[in-house]
């Protein structure tokens, strides 16, 4: 009996300390997906967990991954708090850390593509200007504030397409034009529209992720490419207001980060 009760206690000591460590691995997510550019599914592969995260969220089998849940949650406000109140106090360095980020995400994202060809090319400008042309519709991207449908629909849409490695959910919400009023709901913990977006996240990834997982699968480089235009097209949004020595070097500072979690991920 005793030696069954000492196998006990080491079994539920090895499942806390894999709880553990899963809590900060979430938290190393959760900090990591707020830099655009940087993948939340490419994080996910760098820790060995994607493939098997994605089968697990298809199979609606969440137990495991309470713990990186609740790191994740963590790493997102810590993150979210320190970058919303850097845009604030260091608008230039910040600015050029974010288009750094997103410069080189673009490499880091097409090297997992199958090479160019004129359908990949076609795609990428197609992107760019999409993406430059939705940057300009005022109704959409010129009120700070959001309102309920912008808001669930952000979630549901970087939550959806985090699930591909390389593409990143951050970069999607500079796209949608709508990154910084999603960080300062972070940082002044907006319950009302955060919950909006989580519930926008949740399902984008129960009712999207089958579909993408599906369709990368037969058409990722077609998928990279058009997403590579879409950062393109955004760029224009994250210029620094100012050009001076902290503002480029925070860009090759960006730039040093993506390529080394791009080179991590593989």
């Amino acid at each position: 009996m005793s030696q069954e009760v000492k196998g006990m206690g080491k079994e539920e000591r090895g499942q806390m300390k894999h709880q553990l460590y899963n809590g900060l691995k979430g938290i190393l997510l959760g900090a990591g997906i707020i830099v655009p550019g940087v993948s939340g599914g490419t994080i996910l592969v760098i820790f060995g967990i994607y493939e098997q995260l994605l089968k697990d969220v298809l199979s609606m089998r969440f137990k495991p991954y309470i713990a990186l849940v609740i790191g994740a949650i963590a790493g997102v406000f810590a993150g979210g708090a320190v970058l919303s109140s850097l845009f604030e106090a260091y608008p230039n360095p910040t600015y050029g850390l974010i288009l750094g980020c997103l410069l080189m995400s673009i490499p880091v994202i097409l090297k997992r593509t199958k090479g160019m060809s004129m359908k990949n090319l076609s795609l990428l400008v197609l992107g760019g200007i999409l993406s430059f042309s939705l940057l300009k519709l005022p109704t959409l991207f010129g009120a700070g504030i959001l309102t309920v449908g912008q808001t669930f629909l952000a979630g549901f849409v970087s939550s959806a397409t985090m699930m591909i490695p390389g593409i990143s959910g951050s970069a999607v919400l500079i796209v949608l034009g709508v990154y910084e009023p999603i960080l300062l709901a972070v940082r002044e913990f907006d319950v009302l529209t955060l919950g909006i977006f989580l519930g926008g996240a949740i399902a984008g990834v129960l009712l999207l992720a089958r579909i993408l997982r599906s369709l990368y699968a037969q058409f990722s480089s077609e998928i990279l490419f058009f997403f590579s235009g879409l950062i393109i097209g955004a760029l224009g949004m994250v210029l620094p207001p100012e050009w001076n020595v902290f503002s480029i070097g925070s860009i090759f500072i960006g730039m040093l980060l993506v390529y080394r979690f791009g080179r991590s991920g593989g």
